[in-house]
């Protein structure tokens, strides 16, 4: 066997570095962020060792990654000779146990047990893997048990260590290609091939148990001098996954629409690539025919979706009752983080709200009209009920004074505008917002 292993001197994501080593070996398995193995001896017909090598350099250059490259008899001698860079295992640290007996770092309770073998023996002036292999097997035996006998047996041969199974990740994806002259760039025709990708792409997505967290969009135009830009790019990433076509074309219908109303195509669409770039697992099982419960909330989502792709992902959020009468601290975000409270019931005890709520803003009430920004309207009618809110003195608050006494109003104008008014203990007049 002849093993050669990358060490990557950056931690990254080593599958992608193990798919560009497919045109290598089939025979691949990673080191999370740390290093990839390839078994060459069984290819030593195709390529030779130094040859793989530069071939290996070129790989990594056009990769942009820095890596060691070393080649070994087995797994942990390929590694300890990229990690230290030295082929000399009798000179390697004690250290060096740990990547011998777990060359994947797989097992942190059995290294556990390595650190603490290896504190003993450094007490006892071992330092080197040399000084390792003069210790009586016995004697590791009975001070270390099974952990002392891996040791030693890794250190002496490790061709038997098996290769755990590694595999490429799926890619998910749907093409089309269009005639040059049959498509001049319209919208219509581009959602309609964006559909049908979706419809693939979800059956693939459920017969896996997946839904999709981010979806990339690309559409390739024809290159010439007068589209500077002939590939564009749309990256979607849903404030919850998605697992249906309907909800998910209609949150890419809206991007869509606005980049081409910004920049329209000056050029033929040549074809476009819908990309699962993100997926998440979906709860499994049958549905059920009793409850419908599972239908509205893959509506809702698919509204949020949408709120989210026309407002801004920062802008929608759930919201849940509290205990304060003040209108702006009757409701707060719900944060994943926070604790769940419980269910607040305010019906019967707090009055309507206002659907839009602003700052505080100074009005002016006299004689059956209203003074707002400089505009005189009239006041076709008070609605009731009235509403008193005094507090703060018992509530220990730190944003507002010790005390707060309020008087609110609701006023209906003559362009059928209701606002909320509310009248302070000094007589001062604050319009707090208005309903929809």
């Amino acid at each position: 066997m002849r093993v050669a292993c990358l060490w990557l001197k950056t931690k990254m994501p080593a599958g992608r570095i193990a798919e560009a080593c497919l045109r290598f070996s089939p025979q691949i398995c990673i080191r999370e962020n740390e290093a990839v193995f390839i078994e060459i001896g069984k290819c030593h017909r195709l390529y030779s060792e130094p040859s793989f090598t530069a071939r290996m350099q070129v790989v990594l250059r056009r990769l942009g990654i820095e890596a060691t490259i070393s080649i070994g008899d087995d797994i942990p001698k390929a590694l300890l000779s990229a990690k230290y860079r030295t082929a000399d295992t009798e000179r390697l640290p004690l250290e060096a146990l740990i990547d011998m007996a777990d060359p994947f770092n797989k097992d942190l309770i059995g290294q556990k047990y390595i650190h603490k073998m290896i504190a003993a023996f450094t007490d006892l002036g071992i330092k080197s893997i040399a000084q390792f292999k003069q210790i009586p097997m016995a004697q590791l035996t009975s001070r270390f048990g099974a952990i002392g006998i891996l040791c030693r047996e890794r250190s002496l041969n490790a061709e038997n260590i098996p290769w755990p199974l590694w595999r490429p990740e799926e890619v998910i994806q749907e093409k089309s290609e269009f005639p040059y002259f049959d498509f001049y760039g319209e919208l219509e025709p581009l959602l309609f091939e964006l559909k049908k990708h979706l419809d693939v792409i979800f059956e693939r997505l459920w017969a896996r148990g997946l839904k999709a967290q981010q979806i990339q969009v690309k559409v390739f135009c024809e290159t010439n001098s007068v589209n500077p830009n002939p590939f564009r790019e749309f990256n979607f990433d849903f404030l919850y996954p998605q697992s249906a076509t309907k909800g998910t074309l209609t949150v890419i219908r809206e991007r869509l629409t606005r980049d081409f109303e910004r920049n329209p195509v000056k050029t033929p669409i040549q074809g476009i690539s819908t990309l699962i770039v993100k997926a998440v697992k979906a709860s499994s099982g049958q549905k059920n025919i009793f409850d419908n419960q599972e239908e509205l909330n893959e509506q809702m989502h698919a509204l949020l979706n949408q709120l989210s792709e026309s407002h801004g992902k920062e802008n929608i959020f759930q919201a849940e009752l509290t205990e304060d009468r003040r209108p702006e601290k009757s409701w707060r975000k719900v944060d994943g983080k926070n604790k769940p409270v419980p269910k607040i019931s305010v019906q019967g005890r707090i009055p309507l709200r206002p659907t839009y709520l602003i700052k505080p803003e100074p009005v002016y009430v006299s004689d059956g009209y209203i003074m707002i920004r400089r505009q005189r309207h009239r006041i076709v009618k008070i609605l009731d009920p009235h509403e008193r809110i005094s507090g703060g003195w018992f509530e220990q608050t730190t944003d507002l004074e010790d005390s707060f006494d309020r008087n609110y109003r609701h006023y209906e104008l003559e362009n059928g505008t209701r606002v909320t008014v509310f009248e302070t203990g000094d007589q001062q007049t604050f319009m707090h917002g208005y309903f929809g």
